[in-house]
């Protein structure tokens, strides 16, 4: 750990490496890692595509579009490939884990395709000249990779993030991670609780505990207590939070430390248990509207954010209405909202897509107004209150609870704690004056 970011090969200086990121955090923090790899390898970054030895994009593959954006920023490569031949373009993430061979077929400027897991074999690959396709086999995935340098998540002066887990046991009906991430993998809580306290060491105050199903690791509980107690580390935040796990013991905690911070994410995806049964969902209704409730009576001022479906196939007007329901019941601070598309290689694709089109559009425009509403609701409790706010730009920063924060008065460095008192509510933000 202790030669983190310290040149280990002279033969790369001098190169420059090109990194750009789609999709969730995990895929961010995958690309930190990469980076902080390539760095220690003797590479340097840059942004302008032109100057780089190394391009690598690290996809997404849980919506369709994601890997079509995806594809179309590779493609315009062409023209740097034909006028320098021996740039290495590289595609890593979840799309290479699923379309594998098909990339290089489509786009034969590529050299290689590397799933999630492999990705960090990719230096020594190219070292060895051997380029190709490299998704993970089911063998690559029975261990967590090792972890190698501890500054790998460290994407900001104060904040960074941690994976604790990865992959997902849930196998939803609509959704391809499983698929391209495998079954659920957990760091040990020793390797994890060592490098939250190597980040705080460097400086890091805000540390994002991450995983698919972030709160189906054995040991998730007490990772979140001993990772508050590691001595500089102010706040502490976790997602994504599968509703099937998350339990009042857990809200409990929460309320009970102040380096937790008071935000869920805990996607519910549709109001009707019979929607819930078709997707593979594994908790009802019931269990959903306990748990934020209790976060409501215990956290009054937590914010709870959530994702959608709408116009899964069989979904009716009255599962829809059972939605909106579940929206006004709990009055969430954040809604994603996405209509239903199948999506290859999910058993979804199998059943018939029969909300029309036109229908789906009706129902997102619906619920996006009702959840906009729900949202500028929540806000408005906040005028009056006085928030401290960690600095993420001069003028603008986010809350313990997620509230992104603009304020007049005088700026903030990056990382610097100030106290905003709230003036006025948006449905996405807050404004206020600056009183610290």
């Amino acid at each position: 750990m202790s030669d983190t970011g310290k040149s280990r090969n002279k033969d790369n200086k001098g190169k420059r490496l090109y990194l750009h990121t789609f999709g969730c955090q995990m895929n961010k923090a995958d690309s930190l890692r990469l980076s902080e790899i390539f760095q220690a390898e003797g590479y340097s970054f840059t942004k302008k595509l032109e100057e780089a030895d190394v391009i690598i994009y690290n996809t997404c593959s849980v919506r369709h579009h994601a890997e079509n954006k995806a594809m179309s920023y590779v493609g315009r490569l062409k023209s740097i490939k034909d006028e320098k031949p021996e740039v290495v373009i590289c595609v890593v993430g979840c799309m290479a884990q699923r379309l594998k061979g098909e990339i290089i077929r489509r786009l034969p400027l590529v050299d290689y395709v590397i799933g999630p897991s492999s990705m960090f074999d990719l230096p020594d690959l190219i070292k060895k000249e051997k380029s190709g396709v490299f998704a993970d086999s089911s063998d690559k995935r029975k261990e967590f990779p090792d972890v190698e340098f501890s500054s790998i998540n460290i994407d900001s002066p104060f904040s960074g993030y941690v994976p604790i887990m990865k992959g997902c046991n849930n196998f939803c009906a609509y959704c391809i991670v499983p698929y391209v991430r495998g079954r659920e993998e957990y760091r040990t809580r020793k390797d994890i609780i060592n490098e939250c306290k190597v980040l705080a060491g460097r400086g890091i105050k805000e540390v994002m505990l991450l995983g698919q199903t972030v709160n189906s690791h054995p040991h998730f509980k007490d990772i979140l207590k001993e990772t508050a107690a590691i001595s500089g580390i102010e706040r502490v935040r976790f997602v994504t939070s599968y509703p099937g796990d998350m339990d009042k013991e857990t809200v409990d905690i929460v309320a009970g430390i102040t380096e937790l911070c008071d935000n869920f994410h805990i996607p519910v995806q549709s109001g009707s248990d019979r929607i819930l049964k078709e997707m593979g969902r594994k908790y009802s209704t019931s269990h959903f509207n306990d748990i934020a409730l209790y976060i409501r009576k215990k956290l009054p001022l937590a914010s709870i954010s959530t994702d959608f479906i709408v116009g899964f196939p069989g979904e009716k007007e009255e599962d829809f209405k059972k939605t909106l329901e579940l929206v006004k019941k709990i009055e969430f601070d954040q809604s994603f909202t996405f209509k239903y598309s199948p999506r290859e290689g999910t058993r979804s694709e199998k059943l018939e897509d029969d909300v029309p089109r036109e229908i789906k559009k009706e129902r997102l425009a619906e619920l996006n107004k009702l959840c906009g509403k729900m949202s500028l609701k929540r806000n408005m409790l906040f005028e009056g209150e006085a928030l401290e706010v960690f600095a993420e730009d001069k003028n603008t920063g986010r809350s313990s609870n997620y509230k992104i924060v603009h304020w007049y008065g005088p700026a903030a460095k990056m990382g610097e704690k100030v106290k905003i008192k709230i003036n006025k509510a948006l449905a996405h933000s807050l404004k206020g004056k600056r009183i610290t």
